[in-house]
């Protein structure tokens, strides 16, 4: 059976690794990551070939996220109800705390409902094509090379325990960043009170 699927998307060449990029693209739950490791696999590119199909697979993902990213504008109270509303709140309070680089940073990390939250967060358009496309270059980039390396298991393990990697470093950032600005305010108060 996996050698069926890897023939078809062998047969199917770029133009099956657009589509599947596309469909994650777009917010249907579809593990786009491990679509682009297995091209890398099929595909076997040379540096510049992985660079021209990490570009073009980048441009695709952005220009499809724009489906989403309007969507959410014109139908926020109906899609507001529809995704979970806890994980909304976390993600409109880090793109309010941190800018538009939380959209690059969403890329990374896989949510694909960024593109709700971006646009329920009124993130103007460019901004939001750019720092897309700045969060998926670098990860379609590195699992194409991953994919090249000819061992899919060990390339999927490698991936899964790097994203714990980005999701710890970030997690520690955050709550260094949150207890800087407790302390930071605690003293303030404790400086107000002095005086008055």
């Amino acid at each position: 059976m996996i050698e069926f699927i890897l023939d078809l998307l062998k047969n199917l060449g770029w133009i099956g690794l657009f589509i599947g990029v596309g469909i994650e693209a777009i917010s249907i739950p579809f593990p786009a990551a491990l679509f682009v490791l297995v091209y890398g696999y099929i595909l076997d590119p040379s540096l510049p070939k992985m660079l021209m199909l990490a570009i073009g697979s980048s441009i695709v993902y952005v220009s499809l996220s724009f489906i989403p990213y309007w969507l959410s504008i014109k139908y926020e109270p109906f899609l507001r109800k529809k995704l979970p509303k806890r994980k909304v709140r976390k993600v409109e309070s880090w793109i309010e705390d941190y800018g538009v680089w939380m959209i690059a940073v969403g890329r990374i990390l896989g949510m694909g409902y960024i593109a709700y939250i971006a646009g329920f967060s009124k993130i103007r358009p460019l901004s939001f094509g750019f720092f897309t496309f700045l969060g998926f270059f670098p990860v379609s980039l590195l699992l194409f090379y991953l994919g090249t390396l000819g061992d899919l298991e060990k390339a999927t393990t490698w991936l899964q325990n790097a994203q714990w990697l980005i999701v710890s470093v970030i997690g520690v950032t955050l709550a260094s960043y949150f207890a800087f600005r407790w302390f930071k305010r605690k003293e303030t108060l404790v400086g107000k009170k002095e005086e008055g």
